[in-house]
């Protein structure tokens, strides 16, 4: 029986321990960038890594969804990256000088899809969200 048993669960074993990609989201930072008395503008980078072990596929189209709010206000395009590989994206906007700190909620939400129709294999989704208030 404890063969069996073994024997069931090393393909399961194997499973788990493949090396794939895990695209995340792994910071996002606000500056200043101007104002003009009655408008401020931000950047807001966004830095997307692969921390997984395999490399993103090269057909991969991968993005980040910008949400203020519940609202969706953009997407940019991030490359596929190796293990270990990073890119940084840029969403820019402005807001009234009358406005407190901390009071615009972004939320950026990885996006991905293969267009040749394959399934896009994504090793943890936990890491995909990233929230900052400005």
């Amino acid at each position: 029986m404890l063969v069996l048993l073994a024997a069931l669960s090393f393909p399961l074993l194997a499973m788990t321990s493949t090396t794939c990609a895990d695209p995340a989201i792994v910071g996002a930072r606000a500056s200043t960038v101007g104002n003009d008395g009655s408008l401020v503008s931000y950047d807001v980078a966004v830095t997307v890594a692969n921390v997984g072990l395999g490399a993103e596929p090269s057909s991969l189209l991968q993005s980040v969804a910008v949400y203020q709010d519940a609202t969706k206000v953009d997407q940019v395009g991030t490359p596929p990256l190796r293990p270990g590989g990073r890119a940084t994206v840029h969403y820019r906007f402005q807001r009234s000088a009358q406005g407190r700190p901390g009071s615009t909620h972004l939320r950026f939400a990885l996006v991905l899809s293969n267009p040749h129709g394959l399934p896009v294999t994504d090793c943890s989704t936990a890491n995909d969200v990233y929230r900052i208030d400005v």
